[in-house]
């Protein structure tokens, strides 16, 4: 008889190790676009973009208001399928694990909807409790083990 296994929720928070990433990233392309000889114009121009940009992406990771698509959670309910809960209470459909990186910092993983539309997903380790950053990279190794 084969063993019953529980299932995995792993409830995320937010990675200040991805906001000290995304805001040097985005200083390094400043200070790139002040190094170009280019006109003072389009300097203004593209640092203005890159501003846009860091603001919508620290929205995105929650830190600016409560972004309702942020991942709350990740769920493993039955062996073989996931979900990603969101902010606004929502669920994906079950998602099917394609790959993943796992290292001692981050873990990134890829998955594919019945639908073949992909999804991924970065999990630092600041961003959960140490015990279940482990689980889960322990859980993702024998699933591509057992595969």
């Amino acid at each position: 008889m084969k063993k019953q296994e529980k299932g995995f929720y792993l409830p995320l928070g937010r990675s200040r190790y991805l906001l000290s990433y995304s805001l040097l990233a985005h200083l390094l392309a400043v200070i790139s676009i002040v190094l170009i000889a280019v006109s003072p114009a389009v300097k203004i121009l593209f640092i203005t973009g890159i501003f846009i940009n860091q603001f919508l992406h620290i929205r995105r990771l929650g830190y600016i208001r409560e972004y309702k698509k942020r991942p709350i959670a990740l769920i493993n309910a039955m062996n073989e399928y996931w979900q990603i809960g969101y902010a606004d209470s929502s669920k994906t459909s079950d998602l099917l694990l394609e790959s993943a990186w796992i290292n001692r910092f981050a873990v990134i993983i890829h998955f594919k909807s019945f639908n073949k539309k992909r999804l991924s997903i970065v999990i630092l380790k600041d961003s959960v409790e140490q015990k279940q950053f482990r689980q889960l990279r322990v859980r993702l190794r024998l699933a591509f083990f057992q595969q």
